[in-house]
């Protein structure tokens, strides 16, 4: 397979159109010329910074997400990634604030037909776990919802600023429910710490490796 990046002679696309035409172009040139199978052909069309301050950045999200969109419609079976934390670098040292970004980009470049993204599994709140209001600042600032999105949520941003994420592995109250919740919570959650005695458990329980990985 080959990874495409939405570039060409003039360098990195920015804005929607360029974004679909170069990666309409690549596709083209591959499929028809080169007779590469499309099913291996990923598009990667930028991810850019946003909330920067700058006005002409407030629409880089909004470009990728519908640039995927028309990707996906246009170029069958090709697949589309993305390095998801390029979106929140301007929130650089507040990890809050940067988790709920990275989780409300994914969120709405998914439903548009992102298929695979680069982004640190530490780096990602869960998208229902993410403070209402803070969800909110950050849809106004992905989506360009509002023309002082930027400004809101900069000074909302300051109430997390120092504070940890929190800590699941201190929190064990998950620990009494059902074995199958439990271990479904390490998984959305990246706790290792009960790994081995909850899969032991599942063992146990199910008899066979394999229906424990299809089932729980």
């Amino acid at each position: 397979a080959v990874v495409v990046m939405a570039f060409d002679e003039n360098g990195q696309a920015v804005s929607l159109s360029e974004k679909v035409r170069i990666c309409q172009r690549a596709y083209k040139i591959l499929t028809e010329r080169v007779g590469f199978p499309p099913q291996d052909i990923i598009f990667d069309c930028n991810v850019l910074t946003v909330a920067t301050g700058i006005e002409e950045h407030d629409n880089y999200a909004v470009n990728f997400i519908e640039a995927v969109r028309e990707i996906k419609k246009t170029c069958p079976l090709a697949l589309t990634s993305g390095g998801v934390s390029n979106v929140s670098f301007s929130f650089r040292g507040n990890n809050i604030v940067r988790e709920a970004m990275h989780s409300v980009f994914l969120f709405h470049a998914i439903r548009a037909g992102l298929d695979m993204g680069i982004v640190n599994a530490g780096m990602l709140s869960v998208y229902e776990n993410i403070d209402p209001e803070l969800k909110e600042h950050i849809k106004d600032v992905v989506l360009n919802r509002c023309k002082d999105a930027t400004e809101r949520l900069l000074a909302l941003a300051d109430r997390f600023k120092g504070q940890k994420t929190n800590d699941e592995t201190a929190v064990l109250a998950w620990r009494s429910l059902s074995l199958e919740e439990r271990l479904s919570h390490s998984l959305v959650f990246g706790i290792v710490d009960f790994i081995e005695p909850d899969t032991m458990e599942a063992l146990a329980k199910y008899q066979i490796p394999l229906k424990v990985i299809e089932g729980p």
